[in-house]
């Protein structure tokens, strides 16, 4: 898919920021003239290994049929719900992963139709038909050694503390899943800051309520989507009058909290 990317997605130092509400639709292209669903286009830099994510939309009782992606991928449910093959029913709380090369669908939009983040890990979100193109053997392989996809709900998960080596405060969280992909959410009380820290690998912040500040990134509000690169210092973070809930992805490996003043950022300060 050739992206094109909104103005209103603010690019810059290594992050990003995504308001989809002022980001117009368009028709996910298949190269192939297959029917396809509007999607919003809110993180794509073009750079091989970088992220991608997209606020897809598919209408009601809408059928996408079997098919696969080239890289990893999560899905996010914000609105409505759909059926996905002998997965059963989604709906909004839902997460659900789905590893590179496994073949699933079809997907079919309940009566109020769908929407939903998705989110390629490592490349373009492609569109590989079953019946037009076969998975490739490296990835084939790989789907034989473990799970080829997974899913929770965010009732389902207790909530934990986040062990923190330096013994700093830090705020409850909930481990959606850890292990590949690495995702949690997190709340954030009004009155907690978070210094100025950094993380191992890529990380995406997806806003579900309240709002927050970063830095000097200014203010994300629910619905919004924030993108930093890994190894770079960023912060502080706080959290508006009436704290804030989100989902954080950690694209690579574990969610690891690194103190600036306590451990130099291996890339640098935004």
């Amino acid at each position: 898919m050739q992206a094109n990317l909104s103005e209103h997605t603010v690019v810059r130092d290594n992050r990003a920021r995504a308001r989809p509400s002022e980001i117009d639709w368009q028709l996910f292209h298949d190269p192939h003239g297959r029917p396809t669903t509007p999607v919003r286009v809110l993180l794509d830099t073009g750079i091989d290994g970088d992220p991608r994510v997209l606020h897809a939309q598919i209408p009601d009782n809408f059928e996408v049929g079997l098919h696969w992606h080239p890289y990893d991928t999560v899905y996010i449910i914000t609105k409505g719900d759909m059926t996905i093959g002998d997965e059963g029913r989604y709906q909004v709380g839902d997460v659900r992963w789905v590893h590179a090369g496994h073949v699933y669908g079809p997907e079919v939009a309940g009566e109020q139709g769908v929407e939903f983040f998705l989110v390629s890990l490592g490349g373009a979100v492609g569109l590989n038909w079953e019946d037009l193109a076969a998975v490739p053997e490296a990835r084939a392989r790989r789907l034989e050694a473990g799970p080829r996809w997974g899913r929770t709900n965010l009732n389902d998960v207790p909530w934990q503390d986040f062990d923190d080596p330096a013994g700093r405060p830090t705020q409850p969280v909930q481990l959606l899943c850890n292990d590949d992909p690495y995702l949690l959410r997190t709340r954030f009380a009004h009155d907690y800051s978070a210094g100025e820290h950094w993380h191992d690998y890529d990380t995406l912040y997806f806003i579900t309520q309240g709002s927050m500040r970063f830095g000097d990134e200014g203010r994300f509000e629910p619905g919004d989507v924030r993108w930093v690169r890994g190894g770079h210092s960023y912060g502080p973070e706080e959290p508006g009058p009436e704290g804030v809930e989100f989902l954080l992805l950690s694209c690579g490996g574990p969610v690891a909290l690194h103190w600036s003043d306590l451990e130099p950022p291996p890339k640098g300060v935004l």
